[in-house]
């Protein structure tokens, strides 16, 4: 693999401007693209719960990976990403969707929600795009706006507390962010920043993530092994990944 360099990026501009220049070619880079998708839906139904019709938003929805599969039981689904080479690689594909008819897509940041109105999500998905996200406070503050009370906010990012971030790549010299203004929140800085949204922390928990794509051999296989004894021995320095469900009262 050719070794992650960090992109110096200054402002929304630039990070649009890094994500348009990927979204040509944009595909699943840690590992086998339908395991690890159906893997994530599944976490994510079970999260989102069993309820149907209403608004689903998703937040960072880049080519409609997560979105398209989780439209079916919504009345309405909405995928908004800051780069526009994003939102086309999705209208694309959103095109011969068979619930293409209701299903929108909205470029704009997700700091600024201006798409969507105020209480009128059901639930609202961000996958892979919060650690990307360069205002994140702001970010679930317009999550509360947009949801309707008792409405389900349900974000996958990487884990700030791993190992591998934390201490290890630096020690070695080896980059873990793609640009320089990510931010690996830690459980703990995610429930302080749901709490200061008004949100409601339902569960938070650790998912099955190795950014194999990001890492030398070695270290792709050594925490794939850590990550998997971390979801049975449960310390959480040994996960890669975070998950939290949490709720607008």
């Amino acid at each position: 693999m050719s070794r992650l360099r960090t992109r110096d990026v200054r402002g929304s501009d630039e990070i649009r401007s890094f994500f348009d220049g990927i979204s040509g070619d944009y595909r699943e880079s840690h590992g086998g693209a339908g395991r690890l998708l159906e893997y994530r839906l599944t976490l994510m139904r079970r999260l989102l719960g069993s309820g149907c019709g209403g608004v689903l938003l998703e937040i960072g929805c880049g080519p409609g990976v997560h979105l398209f599969p989780l439209a079916a039981p919504y009345d309405r689904a909405i995928g908004v990403d800051l780069s526009p080479g994003m939102i086309a690689a999705a209208e694309t594909i959103r095109r011969t969707h068979p619930h293409a008819a209701r299903i929108e897509l909205h470029a704009g940041p997700a700091e600024r929600l201006s798409s969507v109105d105020s209480r009128t999500v059901d639930a609202a998905v961000c996958v892979g795009a919060f650690e990307h996200m360069s205002d994140q406070p702001a970010v679930l503050r317009e999550v509360h706006r947009v949801l309707k009370p008792g409405g389900r906010f349900v974000c996958l990012t990487v884990n700030g507390d791993c190992l591998w971030y934390r201490r290890i790549a630096p020690r070695l010299g080896y980059a873990v962010k793609h640009l320089s203004s990510d931010r690996f929140v830690t459980g703990r800085e995610l429930r302080a920043l749901l709490r200061d949204a008004a949100l409601e922390t339902r569960e938070l928990g650790y998912w099955r993530f190795v950014a194999a794509g990001d890492m030398p051999g070695w270290a792709a296989w050594t925490f794939a092994a850590l990550d998997c004894a971390g979801s049975f021995f449960k310390p959480a320095f040994l996960r890669g990944g975070l998950y939290v469900c949490a709720t607008r009262n």
